[in-house]
């Protein structure tokens, strides 16, 4: 409660994290053909790994407002 009585609200935020080219493309709603066009365009999707061992990651929020610009 504050000064006057009202009772404070607190909002906290817990980020939603992808994590691998599935949830992402579900999340989106895309194929991974676009993700894979989003990486080399600088979405702000973590590749790690190289070949057949890549694997991908991303948070929902920040994938989000990079798609929306």
């Amino acid at each position: 409660m504050d000064e006057y009585g009202d009772i404070q609200a607190k909002i906290a935020y817990y980020p939603k994290i992808l994590r691998n080219m599935e949830e992402i493309c579900r999340e989106m709603g895309v194929g991974a053909k676009t993700v894979k066009k989003w990486v080399a365009e600088g979405a702000p999707i973590a590749v790690e790994g190289e070949g057949h061992n890549v694997r991908y990651s991303a948070e929902s929020a920040r994938l989000q407002v990079w798609r929306g610009k």
